[in-house]
């Protein structure tokens, strides 16, 4: 889905600029009504060792089943609600949640969040939690950064490991690697997804779908095996790692109560112990 023509580029072949956003919209409409067949977390067992193999090939880091991390995608001050998609870095956005795998299919996309919304917060209400929660819990994991809270399903990083946990970190880091390199290469491919590229000029909700088009149409790319074309392995504008702990920001993620949440965070320390010293270390 290229961007909007220039206006020289419309006088050139007498395309107005409403008949160009009216193709561009239509154009995605039909292409979100197809997203399931392209963007799907994988449920069968097959499908599951496959990922466990990719990921553990990375750096060993064993029973891995995706890489989760949020991007911002900027886009132009909204009508409503303005300062909910206001950013920590101060511009307007929606922070996108992405799981992929091991060779950067994207395997899940939630967009419907402004940029004020903590990543935790967008877990804890996405599809993926629930999916960890009921049926993979304690049998396989994903891997995310700090700003995640606990979860026996979630290894995040370790801030200050003792030596014994040296090699966890190590590993860590460079299989979650896969999930930065994966947002880098969607917004090579479609340069106006990165705030470098300005803000686009769509309502939240059609800038949602449209990113999702765009996850489809990256991972219809990477089933072709299509390089990214010429011209496109410039630099992005970086994103630091969100920082926040969990429950801060415009829209933080909701409290549970004080008992719940401690023996959240006990037994999320224990997986992770249990990890170290069992296969990591």
């Amino acid at each position: 889905m290229p961007p909007a023509p220039s206006r020289q580029q419309q006088e050139t072949y007498a395309i107005s600029q409403y008949f160009t956003h009216h193709c561009i919209w239509h154009g995605s409409k039909a292409l979100y009504v197809c997203r399931m067949d392209f963007i799907k977390f994988p449920m069968s067992r097959e499908s599951q060792n496959e990922q466990t193999w990719g990921f553990g090939r990375i750096a060993g880091f064993p029973r891995v089943q995706g890489a989760i991390d949020c991007t911002h995608m900027a886009l132009q001050v909204p009508f409503n609600n303005a300062e909910l998609f206001r950013n920590k870095k101060g511009y307007h956005s929606l922070n996108v949640q992405l799981v992929c795998n091991h060779t950067q299919h994207i395997l899940t996309v939630n967009a419907r969040y402004p940029g004020g919304a903590h990543d935790a917060f967008i877990l804890h209400k996405s599809s993926v939690s629930r999916i960890f929660q009921q049926q993979r819990e304690g049998h396989s994991w994903l891997v995310g950064d700090k700003g995640y809270g606990r979860a026996t399903w979630l290894m995040t990083f370790l801030r200050s490991p003792i030596e014994a946990e040296q090699r966890y970190k190590e590993s860590h880091a460079a299989t979650r690697n896969i999930i930065v390199q994966t947002i880098r290469v969607l917004k090579q491919r479609f340069q106006y997804l990165d705030p470098s590229g300005g803000s686009l000029k769509y309502s939240p909700q059609q800038i949602s779908e449209f990113i999702v088009v765009c996850c489809m149409l990256h991972n219809l790319a990477i089933m072709r095996g299509q390089a990214l074309p010429v011209g496109t392995a410039g630099p992005l504008q970086e994103e630091d790692d969100d920082d926040e702990e969990p429950g801060e920001g415009p829209i933080a993620q909701p409290p549970h109560p004080r008992g719940r949440q401690r023996g959240d965070a006990s037994r999320a320390r224990g997986a992770r112990r249990q990890l170290i010293m069992d296969q990591i270390a």
